[in-house]
């Protein structure tokens, strides 16, 4: 998101790999809610956790998601949001899911019985 002018802004824009949208006024963006999962390791295991930040915009009464690779303070951005857009009367919401990952199941010990050959013809 760009947001202009920059210190009270009243106008927005979403910037895309496709490049940026139409710049909107602040008040067609309704709600912004930052959803920060994070995944643990479980005991035992080399990777470190994965942090990723969903951001879903209400803009104009449509739904835009983005999913986010973050490694920053999520309480901080949404502060900085909530300070940025709370006086156009756009309320922004964090919440934050931890969740340890899977380990690793062994293989199987299922084993094929059968036999098979390519190029067999049986019989």
């Amino acid at each position: 998101m760009e947001f202009a002018p920059a210190g009270v802004p009243a106008s927005l824009r979403l910037v895309r790999a496709a490049g940026p949208d139409d710049w909107l006024p602040v008040e067609t963006l309704r709600e912004v809610r930052l959803t920060h999962k994070v995944v643990e390791p479980y005991q035992g295991d080399y990777k470190p956790a994965v942090s990723t930040l969903t951001l879903e915009l209400v803009l104009r009464g449509v739904r835009e998601r983005l999913a986010l690779p973050f490694g920053g303070d999520p309480q901080r951005l949404a502060d900085a949001l909530e300070a940025l857009l709370g006086p156009a009367g756009v309320v922004v919401e964090l919440r934050t899911e931890r969740s340890t990952r899977n380990r690793p199941q062994p293989n199987s010990s299922w084993t094929s019985g059968g036999s098979a050959s390519a190029g067999s013809a049986g019989g």
